[in-house]
C-alpha cells in the first residue's frame, strides 16, 4: 500500500467509526428525547446525527447566523471536510479563513457548474486522519466567521425536509420558509416549481416570492 493509499484508507476508517457513534448516539435520542431543539428544528437534524468533529462547528454558525446543508467528510477518499450552505463570505473574512488553510469554493469550483452562486463551500484537507485534531480545526475556523446579526434560515437540504415531516411536523411555519427560500435561491424544473408553490398555497401563504 502507497503512502497515499494508506492515508485514503485511514480517513475512511475514521469517517466510517464517526457514523458508528451517529447511528448508536441517534438511536439513544430517538427513543429517550425524540423532541427537537428550535435550533434541531432549523438544522434539520439532531445534534446527535451530525458527525462529531462538526457538531459544535455546525450549531455555532447557526448561532452567527449561517446555516449550513451539508457538513463533515466528503471526496471520493473522505479525506476532504466541508461546511456548505446557502451563505457569502466577505473579502476580509476570506482571507482570514484562507490564512487558516481554508477553500472557499462554489459550485462550479466543485463541478456542479449549475449550482448557485449564493451556495458556498469551506473546505480543508486535513493532514491526519485524527477526529480531536479536525474537531479543533473547525472550531478555529467558526471563530473567525463574524456574526451575521440576523436569524439563521433553515436548512434547505433533502434531508432537513424529512427531519421535519418525522420529528417537528407541526412547524408549518419552517416549512413555508423552506419552500420560499427554495424558490428564491434556484431555478427549478416547472413541474418541481409548481408543485412548490402548490405546497404554499396549502400552507396559506399568499406572498410567494
Amino acid at each position: 500500500m502507497s503512502p497515499e493509499q494508506e492515508r485514503f484508507a485511514k480517513f475512511a476508517a475514521l469517517r466510517k467509526s464517526a457514523h458508528e457513534q451517529i447511528d448508536r448516539e441517534t438511536e439513544r435520542r430517538t427513543a429517550d428525547d425524540p423532541a427537537p431543539t428550535e435550533e434541531e428544528v432549523t438544522i434539520g437534524a439532531f445534534r446527535e446525527m451530525i458527525e462529531p468533529q462538526v457538531r459544535d462547528a455546525v450549531f455555532q454558525m447557526l448561532r452567527k447566523g449561517y446555516t449550513t446543508d451539508s457538513s463533515g467528510f466528503g471526496g471520493e477518499n473522505s479525506d476532504i471536510q466541508s461546511l456548505d450552505g446557502y451563505f457569502d463570505i466577505n473579502a476580509d473574512t476570506l482571507k482570514k479563513l484562507e490564512e487558516l488553510g481554508v477553500k472557499v469554493l462554489k459550485g462550479k469550483d466543485v463541478g456542479l457548474p449549475h449550482q448557485t452562486d449564493k451556495y458556498t463551500y469551506l473546505q480543508i484537507k486535513p493532514e491526519r486522519a485524527d477526529m480531536e485534531e479536525i474537531k479543533r480545526t473547525w472550531d478555529r475556523i467558526v471563530e473567525a466567521l463574524p456574526a451575521r446579526n440576523i436569524p439563521a434560515e433553515p436548512s434547505l437540504s433533502g434531508g432537513s425536509a424529512d427531519f421535519r415531516r418525522r420529528f417537528a411536523p407541526d412547524r408549518k411555519d419552517i416549512e413555508k420558509r423552506a419552500l420560499q427560500l427554495n424558490l428564491n435561491y434556484e431555478e427549478w424544473h416547472p413541474d418541481a416549481e409548481r408543485q412548490m408553490r402548490e405546497r404554499l398555497k396549502q400552507l396559506g401563504s399568499e406572498d410567494e416570492p
